[in-house]
């Protein structure tokens, strides 16, 4: 026997079909699991739209593969550059997008394998270290200065 009665099952889809499946759950507090949620608005035939994050999911079949990452961090920079276009933005918050866009771009840059740090490269100087331990060794054991 069905822990949940038909008109239980078929309030819940009604409403989920308005407000969504997880605000509904809430609201109602049941089922417990958002897969019984979804079947209860498939068995009523109730279409219940999904987030746009889990839709973008669904096209890839998995989320957070790399070009989902890429595709995530290409969004927040967008959101990122239209905010600072925005004549009410505050210094503050202007300060706050830069990081939000550094941050992507070191992401994006990491992905795919490229540098995320832009300092230059410390010279090799293996050769004169080498020339200095040398001559403080011949100096040492000479007592002398070579």
């Amino acid at each position: 026997m069905p822990k949940y009665n038909e008109d239980e099952r078929r309030a819940y889809a009604e409403l989920a079909g308005d407000i969504g499946i997880r605000p509904a759950m809430r609201e109602l507090g049941y089922p417990s699991s958002w897969a019984s949620g979804r079947a209860w608005c498939t068995e009523f035939g109730i279409e219940v739209e999904l987030d746009e994050l889990k839709s973008k999911a669904a096209q890839y079949n998995a989320f957070y593969n790399d070009s989902e990452q890429i595709i995530a961090f290409q969004d927040l920079i967008a959101d990122a550059r239209a905010k600072q276009l925005d004549p009410d933005t505050t210094a503050a918050d202007l300060e706050r997008l830069a990081k939000v866009i550094k941050l992507s771009v070191d992401g994006i840059r990491l992905i795919q394998g490229k540098a995320t740090v832009n300092a230059p490269a410390k010279a090799n100087t293996t050769d004169e270290d080498a020339e200095k331990i040398y001559l403080d060794f011949k100096r040492d054991q000479a007592g002398t200065d070579v």
